[in-house]
């Protein structure tokens, strides 16, 4: 599956770099942009980042089930990603029916 058609990722490619990042010592918390910088890539256009992120957030609980990284690694790592996967819905237009797109860019600008 292409996670990003701009520069051309797929999952595969993120599935590699987690076990490489995630495996190294001191292992950062792998959010899109580290992933990214590990293939030595840039987003583009941003419009990848929500496929990304759940994406890692799916190969994390994959490498674990198949013993590639290691299980209290992967809880605090899904931990902080399922964070970041809450604020992002929170500032996401639409996300919210109740909340129109308007209010949620400006919230968008007030936290930036």
């Amino acid at each position: 599956m292409i996670v990003c058609s701009c520069t051309v990722i797929t999952d595969r490619d993120v599935e590699t770099a987690l076990v490489e990042i995630l495996n190294a010592p001191n292992a950062p918390i792998p959010t899109p942009g580290v992933v990214f910088r590990h293939l030595a890539k840039r987003m583009n256009c941003c419009s990848c980042a929500p496929v990304a992120v759940e994406t890692i957030y799916n190969k994390v609980d994959e490498l674990e089930k198949k013993g590639l990284i290691s299980p209290t690694l992967s809880a605090t790592t899904r931990n902080k990603l399922l964070t970041f996967k809450t604020k992002r819905e929170r500032l996401t237009p639409g996300a919210n029916a109740d909340q129109p797109a308007r209010q949620s860019k400006e919230i968008v600008r007030k936290s930036a």
